[in-house]
């Protein structure tokens, strides 16, 4: 290990956890020393800075050597490690993020600091320009209203939690012995605000096998809230001290696809809400894709191995599909099966953001959407924002690490979704007046 390297880090425990077991500097910076320009952007779709502390860039610009970021990993954590890219000068840059806390884990990252994956840090760029783009396109007539606008992946929530206290229906399709749920393609779950159309023909059957783990860990965040009754406050808390401690990995996965997180895991003697978590075995997964035209149905299945798969393939293509009533329900449970179907785990800030500024209450495990959320979303269909469109959204940021050459593509279409000025839209008036 290159003990004259310079460690910075974002986190104070994290900056103390690291000086216990290294002997090189370490500098416990905070991410926002710069931030994004008035602009946002270039006509390049390049993201622009400007500072907001100068002693700190200074500081950091005049760091030599090699530079070692030490950051939780995932897209969510990546703000420094972006911030640092554009300001150091005359040292070399690399990245060490940090899945577990306890002195061993820290000295095998330091060690093994990695080369800096740029669609990594475009990534991290673009979810904050389109912040900013959703944010000029919608303050102002927000702040007309009283209201602040709460972030992306706050609204997709709010959202959500309006949809699941709705009726809906979904279809599924029965081929053979399998039961395939409706996905859209991006695979997240259907659910239909209105009766859906029966289906006949046939299904054209796609199918991946591939190792994983059973009960499968992806969603792990969300089952840990279902098996307790804390607040999800004090969970956010829990699981965060006990990260600090070296008690389990960082346990904030961002869900979808992944940014360079891993399944959380328990590294020490599980206590408290960690101890429900449940432990994965290795198995075997067999994903299926029923296709007709473009709807899409999809069948999960795990065993382990030298076991046959739960969902044999069907021998005849026999084809049966149900639509089932889904009953509204105001539960944190059912919005966290809602996020399991769109393959994403809770994000503690955004979810909070909503209860702190006064959109969301809980209580008791419930939700309830405040007068002041309904303004909230009353405006967002005014403009049409729908959760739908958040969610395309998401998912098409997500495409810019898997897919690197869609990067320019992906943020010219929702600047141009923002700029778009030729929607028909209803005479303005306020929420107030429209919920009366």
């Amino acid at each position: 290990m290159d003990s004259t390297a310079t460690i910075v880090t974002s986190h104070k425990e994290i900056a103390n956890a690291i000086r216990a077991c290294v002997p090189n500097r370490v500098l416990e910076v905070d991410p926002s020393f710069i931030d994004l320009a008035e602009t946002g952007l270039n006509a390049d779709l390049e993201p622009q800075f400007r500072t907001m502390d100068a002693a700190v860039q200074t500081a950091v610009r005049g760091l030599r050597g090699t530079v070692i970021c030490a950051i939780p990993p995932g897209l969510n954590q990546g703000q420094l490690l972006l911030h640092l890219a554009h300001t150091i000068e005359d040292a070399v840059l690399v990245y060490a993020p940090l899945h577990e806390l306890n002195a061993a884990a820290i000295k095998r990252a330091v060690e093994t600091s990695e080369e800096i994956d740029p669609w990594f840090l475009t990534s991290v760029a673009a979810h904050r320009l389109t912040e900013r783009l959703l944010a000029e396109h919608w303050i102002r007539e927000l702040g007309e209203e009283k209201l602040s606008y709460p972030r992306l992946l706050s609204l997709f929530y709010l959202q959500l939690v309006r949809d699941v206290a709705s009726p809906s229906w979904r279809r599924y399709l029965h081929f053979g012995d399998c039961t395939a749920v409706e996905i859209d393609s991006f695979g997240g779950t259907i659910h239909h605000r209105g009766y859906p159309n029966h289906l006949n023909g046939a299904f054209e059957v796609t199918q991946k096998e591939v190792q994983a783990q059973w009960p499968d860990p992806q969603c792990a965040i969300n089952d840990l809230l279902r098996n307790t009754g804390q607040h999800v406050e004090e969970c956010r808390q829990e699981l965060e001290r006990a990260y600090y401690a070296g008690v389990c990995s960082w346990p904030f996965g961002y869900g979808g696809v992944s940014f360079g997180e891993r399944p959380i895991r328990v590294c020490a003697q599980a206590t408290g809400l960690v101890r429900h978590l449940a432990m994965p075995r290795p198995a075997r997964k067999v994903i299926r894709v029923y296709r007709q035209n473009r709807i899409l149905f999809r069948s999960i299945s795990y065993y382990r191995d030298g076991q046959s798969p739960l969902n044999p393939l069907p021998k005849k293509a026999q084809v049966q599909v149900t639509i089932e009533p889904q009953l509204p329900s105001a539960t944190l449970a059912a919005f966290l099966d809602r996020l399991d179907g769109y393959q994403l785990n809770l994000d503690f800030p955004s979810f909070l953001k909503l209860v702190k500024d006064g959109y969301l209450q809980t209580s008791n495990g419930n939700l309830t959407v405040t007068a002041k959320g309904q303004d909230l979303l009353l405006q967002a269909d005014r403009i049409r924002l729908t959760g739908q469109r958040l969610y395309l959204i998401l998912r098409l940021l997500e495409n810019i690490q898997t897919d690197e050459a869609s990067y320019a593509d992906v943020l010219g279409l929702i600047q141009r979704n923002f700029d778009d000025k030729s929607h028909a839209r209803p005479e303005r008036q306020t929420a107030a007046a429209q919920r009366t």
